[in-house]
C-alpha cells in the first residue's frame, strides 16, 4: 500500500511540473507565438518594396540605429536581424526597459 502511494505521489509530481520540465507554460507560448506575429506584422510594413528585406531608404529612423540592427553589415535588416533587434530592446537593451540614468 505504501509504496502504491508513493508512485501515484510521484505520478502526480511528474504531471504537476511536466509545463515547466516542457519549458514554458502552454500561455507562455501563445504569447510568444503572439509577439512573433506582431513582429511579422511590423516588419511587413517597413518593407516597403516587400523583398523581404528593410532598406536604408525604407527605414524611417535613425541612421545609426539601422547600422545596430543590421548585424552582419549588409546594408540591409532581414526578419532575423529585425528580431532580434526588438528582443534585445525588450531586454534592457539601448532602449530598453533596463537603461539606467532615466
Amino acid at each position: 500500500m505504501k509504496k502504491m502511494l508513493a508512485v501515484v505521489l510521484v505520478l502526480a509530481l511528474c504531471a504537476a511540473t511536466s509545463p515547466l520540465l516542457a519549458g514554458a507554460a502552454p500561455g507562455a507560448q501563445k504569447g510568444k507565438a503572439k509577439r512573433e506575429s506582431r513582429l511579422k506584422t511590423k516588419f511587413g510594413q517597413l518593407d516597403t518594396n516587400k523583398d523581404g528585406n528593410i532598406a536604408r531608404d525604407e527605414f524611417k529612423g535613425k541612421q545609426k540605429a539601422f547600422g545596430r540592427m543590421d548585424a552582419n553589415g549588409d546594408g540591409k535588416i532581414s526578419f532575423d536581424e529585425y528580431k532580434a533587434a526588438s528582443e534585445k530592446a525588450g531586454k534592457g537593451g539601448k532602449r530598453g526597459k533596463g537603461r539606467k540614468g532615466q
